[in-house]
């Protein structure tokens, strides 16, 4: 899998998790959320978005806030990163934090491999992520993007 990249001063983290997330692009997430009048940078477009594309998410851990002394390591080391998941984690930007921001990267759990959608970081490390929430995504095998027998053959 590719890591998708926001532009360079944009806040499309999210956007790039969701299309990481769903094999789609950050122009149809947008779409999206302009089509369904939704807010840009929430956890209901990301999860509802997901849904509509044939996946489930759900939350396994989660602070409440914009920082956390939880490491990724520590959710590593306990084995809770074994699935794909939709990660919230302190922006390493002062001023973004200082907003009340935080930053949005995928885990790609088969490959255990980070996606960080910043374009300052090349090559992501687990120790060097402070988690504030997690939210592990499936596939709905009841989805109709995932029939492999079409409707009309049943």
């Amino acid at each position: 899998m590719e890591t998708i990249k926001q532009e360079k001063g944009s806040k499309d983290c999210l956007a790039c998790v969701a299309a990481m997330a769903t094999q789609t692009t950050v122009a149809d997430f947008k779409k999206y959320i302009k089509e369904n009048n939704l807010p840009f940078d929430s956890d209901i477009t990301f999860i509802r978005y997901l849904l509509d594309n044939g996946y489930l998410v759900g939350t396994y851990f989660s602070t409440n806030g914009v920082s956390s002394d939880v490491k990724m390591s520590d959710l590593h080391s306990v084995d809770l990163l074994r699935a794909n998941s939709y990660i919230v984690v302190e922006s390493k930007n002062a001023r973004v934090k200082e907003q009340g921001a935080s930053h949005a990267i995928y885990w790609d759990g088969e490959n255990k491999k980070i996606h960080d959608p910043s374009p300052e970081i090349s090559e992501p490390k687990i120790r060097d992520y402070k988690v504030i929430e997690c939210m592990v995504i499936i596939k709905n095998s009841e989805h109709p993007r995932w029939e492999t027998v079409p409707a009309s053959e049943r």
